[in-house]
């Protein structure tokens, strides 16, 4: 699908570098590449295309990179003819990108052409990148140009003495010693668990007070269909019965969250903190190292995050098209603070029943391609 040869001094030097389809019986070796990266999320595990394809029926673009007969990359992505043909990696998350190893800055500068041209062979004339962490050396090719847009939120693990003591603000320990003093407690439930009900249910109600399209359940059963035990989540129980739930996912070292659903009747005993809270101990248990809390866009949110002790860094789509197109001067991000997505926003939180969000949100969702 496109090759070039490197004479650098990189591990992959002397090597042919070559892009490849990949195909089902890639996905063991493709896994073991993501966990092993230091730049992984759980959105470039083979089973999220599965999630992908059998949720969504998006057709997906995934391809290996080679240095010889050596894997040094991977490169997930899905095709979307709406808004000028395209691939895009990752939808519905905040971080995509290839993951490579070994490569000289040289290479890497010379990637995006040969990522341009596999998407030709889509029919594609562009490729929009989300977060691309690790992708700035591509930077240095005329193909390629960052936007960035906000910041994203890790967490560095540490023993929960040191956490509770050094990292976490008075407003974070404030509000989880008013969870523990309500007698809520914290069950940390895995692949299929972590879904199960009334989770939906939950999750439906916190997407609408949001304003926000939703996933369909199916979203949901595929995810830990696909990612098994890699799904992560922690339901917040008053007595027997659940209030909270935190979603997340786990990839090499780090567990990134995504979904918060919790019943707003039971906010005034702060069962999202004791949530975060909880899932940080374990994740430090189970030998963790980052705590990734997504996309920081808003005061609210941002100041949320900041009392875990987060550090922020910048995130931003890597757009890859031919030099000084419009392909790579305008990305298709939705503004959701324009005043036509505000009006939206709010007629879905106050005229559509929950139960009609889940029939018409996954639809809402793809349109999108959030």
């Amino acid at each position: 699908m496109g090759n070039l040869t490197s004479n650098s001094n990189s591990p992959a030097a002397g090597s042919e570098l070559l892009l490849r389809p990949a195909t089902e019986e890639d996905a063991p070796a493709w896994d073991g590449f993501v966990e092993r990266h230091p730049h992984a999320r759980f959105a470039h595990l083979w089973g999220y295309r599965r999630v992908l394809e059998g949720a969504y029926g998006y057709r997906c673009a995934y391809l290996s990179i080679f240095a010889g007969d050596r894997r040094v990359g991977v490169f997930p992505s899905i095709v979307v003819r709406r808004g000028g043909a395209r691939l895009i990696s990752q939808p519905f998350i905040e971080y995509g990108g290839p993951l490579i190893e070994g490569l000289s800055t040289e290479q890497q500068k010379l990637l995006p052409s040969m990522l341009l041209r596999a998407a030709r062979e889509h029919g594609c004339q562009s490729i929009e990148i989300r977060g691309g962490i690790g992708c700035e050396p591509m930077l240095e090719s005329e193909y390629c140009v960052k936007h960035p847009l906000h910041s994203y939120a890790v967490l560095d693990l540490a023993p929960k003495e040191q956490l509770w003591r050094k990292a976490l603000t008075n407003e974070a320990r404030k509000g989880v010693n008013r969870a523990q003093k309500a007698g809520l407690t914290v069950d940390v439930r895995r692949s299929a668990a972590a879904v199960g009900d009334p989770f939906y249910d939950l999750y439906l109600i916190s997407m609408k007070r949001l304003g926000v399209p939703p996933h369909s359940r199916q979203f949901f059963t595929q995810l830990a269909a696909g990612i098994g035990d890699h799904l992560v989540a922690a339901w917040v129980m008053d007595k027997a019965a659940p209030v909270a739930m935190l979603l997340g996912a786990v990839a090499g070292q780090r567990i990134q969250i995504f979904i918060t659903a919790s019943d707003p009747q039971a906010w005034a005993s702060r069962p999202n903190d004791l949530a975060h809270w909880e899932l940080i101990q374990w994740a430090f248990s189970t030998g963790l190292r980052e705590f990734d809390f997504g996309s920081a866009r808003y005061e609210g949110q941002i100041q949320f995050k900041k009392k875990w002790g987060v550090s922020l860094y910048e995130y931003g789509y890597y757009l890859i098209g031919e030099p000084n197109s419009a392909a790579i001067r305008q990305i298709h991000t939705v503004q959701t603070s324009s005043r036509l997505m505000t009006a939206m926003s709010s007629l879905w939180r106050t005229a559509v029943p929950t139960k009609v969000t889940g029939l018409l949100g996954p639809s809402l969702r793809k349109l999108l391609t959030k």
